[in-house]
């Protein structure tokens, strides 16, 4: 199983280059813009540096007290453990729930995954509701693509949208059921598997307080990688790219992927590409924007070994150690 999802990814890629023109794919790469790539990657990095504050936000609302730093190299090192390593054992959330596991008041490391999964929620929340007011505001302006009639005329644009609806709407659903219903099963001798489940459907009061840290974490990747479209001469208007990003995102993080790359080009293929955009051009940017992860990883890769230094050295927290 662990050789599945780079095989997947291989098998993806594979196929999106049998679709499009190998010549015109390289030859969109020699014409990259390097000062446009280069912003892109400052804005990729700035956002995830925001991610691991957010992070630290929702750990606090848990009990696990870390210093900053730890909360941004451990999530450096999970982008390491993505992007570098594929196929790894250990993937980039459950080394970030262990090993902040440590710094909780009994170890528990139910909390360290806890505080990963609703920090992934709230990134998805917030690029759900992003999202959608992007379109909105693309909409309103009078946003025209190469197909007559608008972007809604397309089916599996209504049927993007209403799966961005169904994420929007899904916390608040959850906390409507929580007080009707699902607070009456709270208890504390309740099996903290149970007593997580019901954190995560009753998360909506954490995903609110972090819902502003994720919309500009989600709109400046968004526009890091509507800059690597750019960077490959794709004339793109910024809200479509910001409206579809959710699309592109999400598909991430489905597990067919090589090194981070395979689903995202084919969920930016899928979503862009039908607009009249040059394939190869959408193509050649999503795989520019999984190079710009790629090279956060490699510095991800500083930050493990630094991390295995100090843990040789004795200088890691121990178990039960709670950082004040």
């Amino acid at each position: 199983m662990r050789f599945l999802k780079p095989l997947l990814g291989t098998a993806v890629l594979v196929g999106l280059l049998s679709f499009t023109d190998t010549d015109l794919l390289i030859s969109q790469f020699q014409k990259t813009n390097l000062s446009l790539f280069g912003l892109a990657l400052i804005l990729a990095v700035t956002a995830n540096i925001m991610c691991a504050w957010r992070w630290q936000i929702i750990a606090s609302q848990l009990g696990i007290s870390a210093p900053f730093f730890r909360f941004l190299s451990l999530y450096a090192q999970g982008i390491c453990a993505n992007s570098v390593l594929p196929g790894g054992i250990v993937g980039g959330d459950a080394l970030r729930s262990l090993a902040i596991s440590e710094y909780t008041k009994t170890n528990a490391k139910h909390d360290g995954v806890l505080s990963v999964l609703l920090d992934r929620a709230s990134g998805f929340w917030g690029l759900a509701w992003l999202s959608l007011f992007s379109g909105l505001v693309f909409f309103i302006t009078g946003g025209q693509v190469s197909e007559p009639g608008g972007w809604l005329d397309t089916s599996y644009v209504r049927g993007y949208l209403l799966a961005l609806i169904v994420i929007a709407t899904t916390p608040i659903i959850g906390r409507l059921m929580h007080l009707v219903w699902i607070k009456r099963y709270e208890s504390s001798d309740r099996h903290f598997i149970l007593q997580s489940l019901i954190k995560i459907i009753n998360g909506l009061p954490v995903l609110l307080r972090t819902l502003p840290h994720s919309f500009v974490i989600q709109l400046v990747t968004a526009s890091s990688f509507w800059l690597c479209l750019l960077s490959v001469q794709v004339d793109i208007p910024f809200w479509l790219v910001v409206a579809m990003s959710g699309g592109v995102f999400l598909s991430g993080a489905l597990p067919a992927s090589l090194g981070g790359f395979g689903a995202r080009e084919l969920g930016a293929l899928s979503l862009l590409a039908p607009f009249g955009f040059s394939k190869e051009g959408v193509f050649a940017a999503s795989l520019l924007f999984g190079l710009i992860s790629t090279i956060q990883g490699l510095f991800g890769l500083l930050f493990w070994l630094h991390n295995r230094g100090n843990r040789r050295c004795g200088s890691e927290p121990r178990k039960n150690f709670v950082a004040k």
